[in-house]
C-alpha cells in the first residue's frame, strides 16, 4: 500500500497562528496593490518561506507535504504576500539548479518557446523573479526585479501586483540537465494555485456556515432553511474534493512518479479546483446577498482571490483539455487505473 505522508503538525499550527494574527481583514485590504512587508518579514524570519528547500542549499528543510500545508494555509488566510509563489520558486531552484536561492520574496514564471513576453504573478512585489525558459533548451535564471525590462504592470482582481517582462532582454540562464517541457514547468505554478484555492475554498465554506448561523430572518437563523443547508452541503463537498485533488497531486509527486504522470495529476487538481471555485463563489454570494460584495465584508477577500487564481498558470479549461488529451493518448485500458489509482500502490 502507498505510504501516506502528512505535514508536520507543529509546522501547520505555527503558520496558522502566525497568519491568523497578522493576516487580518484590515491588513489584507491595506496591502492591495503591493504586499504586507511586515508579514513577509515575520514569515521569512520564521523560515517558512524556504520550507522544502534542503538545509544544504540554505533552506529550512521539510517535506513536500510541509510545503503544501503552508501553501494551503496561505490560501485559507488570504495572506497578502507571495508565500506560495516564493516557495514554488525556491523549491524549483533547490531541485533543478546549483544556483543560490536568494533571500526575499520570489516570483515564478515558465517562458514558452520563442515567447518574447511573459506575465509574472506577484512580480510587482517580489525581490527576484525565477524564470524557466524553453528557447533553445530549458534553462533557469534568477533575475533581480531592478534588472528586468518591464513592458506592462498591473494587478489581478484582489490587487496582487503582476509584471509583464520582456524575455528577450533576460540573459541566457543556467542549463537544466533533466528532461523538462514547458508544460511540466507551468504545472509547478498551477500546483501552487490549486493549493491556494483548496485553502481558500475551505475558508469561504466556513464563512458561509458562520453567516447563516448568525443572520436571522422571520425570527430564526437563516441556516434553518433547507435550501441554504443544501447550498452549504454542496460547498463543503466541493471544497473537500478540491483539497483532495491538490493533496493527491502532492502524493503523486512524492511517490516518485514520472513527469507526465505528475503533470496529469496537477492538471486534474487545477481543473477541479477551478470548477469548484465557480460553484463555491456563486453559492457563497447567494447566501450572503449583496453584503458579500461590499468592501466592508471580509468574504470578498477570498472570493476575489479565488476568481483570480482560477485563471493563473492555465485555466481550468486548458488543464482539463491537457488531461483529456493525455488520457486519450494512454488508451482505454489505462483510463480507469489512471483516474482511480494515483499514486500507484507500492509494496
Amino acid at each position: 500500500m502507498t505510504t501516506i505522508t502528512r505535514a508536520d503538525d507543529l509546522l501547520v499550527e505555527t503558520v496558522d497562528k502566525l497568519l491568523e494574527e497578522h493576516a487580518t481583514p484590515e491588513r489584507i485590504g491595506a496591502a492591495e496593490g503591493g504586499m504586507d512587508r511586515q508579514l513577509w518579514d515575520l514569515l521569512e524570519e520564521s523560515g517558512l518561506t524556504l520550507v522544502g528547500v534542503a538545509e544544504s542549499r540554505g533552506g529550512s528543510g521539510g517535506t513536500l507535504h510541509d510545503f503544501a500545508a503552508i501553501a494551503k494555509a496561505a490560501g485559507r488566510h488570504a495572506a497578502p504576500v507571495p508565500l506560495a509563489d516564493s516557495l514554488t520558486a525556491a523549491n524549483t531552484l533547490g531541485g533543478l539548479s546549483t544556483l543560490e536561492v536568494p533571500t526575499g520574496a520570489l516570483a515564478y514564471a515558465a517562458v514558452a518557446p520563442d515567447a518574447t513576453r511573459v506575465r509574472v504573478p506577484w512580480a510587482g512585489a517580489a525581490d527576484h523573479v525565477v524564470l524557466l525558459s524553453f528557447t533553445g533548451g530549458p534553462s533557469i535564471n534568477v533575475v533581480a526585479k531592478s534588472d528586468l525590462v518591464i513592458t506592462a504592470a498591473g494587478q489581478n482582481y484582489p490587487g496582487e501586483p503582476w509584471l509583464e517582462i520582456d524575455t528577450t532582454s533576460v540573459p541566457k540562464g543556467t542549463p537544466v540537465d533533466v528532461p523538462l517541457t514547458y508544460i511540466d514547468v507551468l504545472a509547478s505554478g498551477a500546483l501552487s494555485r490549486a493549493l491556494l484555492m483548496a485553502g481558500a475554498c475551505q475558508r469561504v465554506a466556513e464563512l458561509s456556515v458562520q453567516y447563516v448561523m448568525e443572520r436571522e430572518q422571520f425570527g430564526k437563523p437563516i441556516g434553518k432553511f433547507q435550501i441554504l443547508q443544501h447550498y452549504l452541503a454542496e460547498m463543503a463537498g466541493e471544497a473537500a474534493a478540491a483539497e483532495a485533488a491538490a493533496d493527491n497531486a502532492i502524493d503523486v509527486i512524492a511517490s516518485g512518479a514520472e513527469r507526465s504522470e505528475i503533470t496529469d495529476a496537477v492538471a486534474a487538481a487545477k481543473a477541479y479546483a477551478g470548477r469548484s471555485v465557480g460553484i463555491i463563489n456563486r453559492l457563497a454570494h447567494q447566501i450572503h446577498g449583496a453584503i458579500g460584495y461590499t468592501d466592508e465584508h471580509r468574504l470578498q477577500y477570498w472570493t476575489r482571490r479565488l476568481w483570480a487564481w482560477r485563471d493563473e498558470y492555465g485555466t481550468e479549461t486548458e488543464w482539463a483539455a491537457h488531461f483529456g488529451r493525455s488520457l486519450a493518448t494512454a488508451g482505454g485500458a489505462a483510463l480507469w487505473p489512471r483516474i482511480t489509482n494515483w499514486p500507484p500502490p507500492t509494496s
